[in-house]
């Protein structure tokens, strides 16, 4: 069994933090393994403190058919509360969960002298990137795209419990300073400098992590950090039952087709009135046909 978790860490900059409203509508396709699409539509709003994203799945073949799958959703997240609030339109249910709670300042600084001393494992993850400016720019909604190519290597060692991985990426890529709003719902937002990252995790059934992680990058800081028009080639060696190594290889396209900055109803990021509250909504179901086993 195996799995592929992408994850987007979006730039948090020192910038003053200026309340802004923003719309943007997101569409992705995922080719998998074994040419099936899967595309989806996101819209995401920004309204000071709260973001919500919501949309809908979809399977396609290629040739403009395609089948819904799950509910419509609304996934929104309340930093100045610490709360997230999750609901199935379609059934007109939510559930709400606590976002986790930051360290003082004393106890992150006592985890971090802890982690200095405690005896390194031998295993390693190594992580290279490399980023490419094509030296290009053009309008996008109004913001300057920047168009870069960027390389990603995962490269485990010997007996660690991870997978080898590799990606590369070519697009465009803008700046959206209304994610300085957010700021309240990283927990280590106080003690973390400037940053921005994309990093994709390949995981392996329920291994556990036995390694410790070293990065590598080159090239330029890039200007735009959020994907507006972009294709990634992502390849995974995933380790079989029998012990041989298999190669895996899907292709996402990540495109903004909208973009605003009209002013937003803050009823919109709160938990819709009439809805019932359930203790779990979910949704993202297992796609038609598929059981998680390659």
């Amino acid at each position: 069994m195996w799995r592929v978790l992408s994850i987007a860490f979006l730039g948090l900059t020192s910038l003053p933090i200026l309340a802004s409203d923003l719309t943007a509508t997101t569409s992705f396709e995922l080719t998998d393994p074994t040419g099936r699409i899967t595309q989806h539509s996101t819209t995401l709003m920004i309204h000071d403190q709260c973001s919500r994203a919501s949309g809908q799945n979809y399977v396609g073949d290629g040739q403009g058919n395609h089948k819904i799958y799950g509910p419509r959703f609304a996934m929104i997240r309340q930093c100045d509360l610490r709360l997230d609030v999750i609901a199935d339109l379609d059934h007109q249910v939510y559930s709400v969960y606590s976002l986790p709670k930051g360290p003082t300042r004393a106890q992150y600084k006592a985890a971090v002298a802890k982690a200095k001393v405690q005896p390194q494992v031998a295993e390693t993850l190594t992580i290279t990137t490399e980023v490419v400016d094509m030296g290009e720019t053009k309008l996008l909604f109004g913001r300057v795209a920047h168009h870069y190519k960027i390389h990603s290597k995962r490269e485990p060692s010997a007996g660690a419990n991870a997978e080898a991985h590799e990606e590369f990426s070519d697009g465009w890529y803008i700046e959206i300073p209304e994610y300085q709003q957010l700021r309240g719902c990283n927990p280590f937002a106080e003690f973390e400098g400037p940053k921005t990252q994309h990093a994709v995790f390949v995981t392996s059934g329920s291994q556990s992590i036995n390694y410790r992680v070293i990065r590598k990058s080159s090239g330029p800081a890039m200007t735009g950090s959020y994907p507006a028009d972009t294709v990634t080639t992502a390849h995974a060696w995933v380790k079989q039952p029998d012990g041989s190594v298999h190669e895996y290889t899907d292709t996402r396209k990540e495109t903004i087709t909208a973009l605003s900055t009209d002013p937003l109803d803050p009823a919109l990021f709160d938990a819709p009135p009439g809805y019932v509250r359930v203790s779990e909504v979910k949704i993202n179901p297992t796609l038609p046909g598929r059981t998680g086993q390659r």
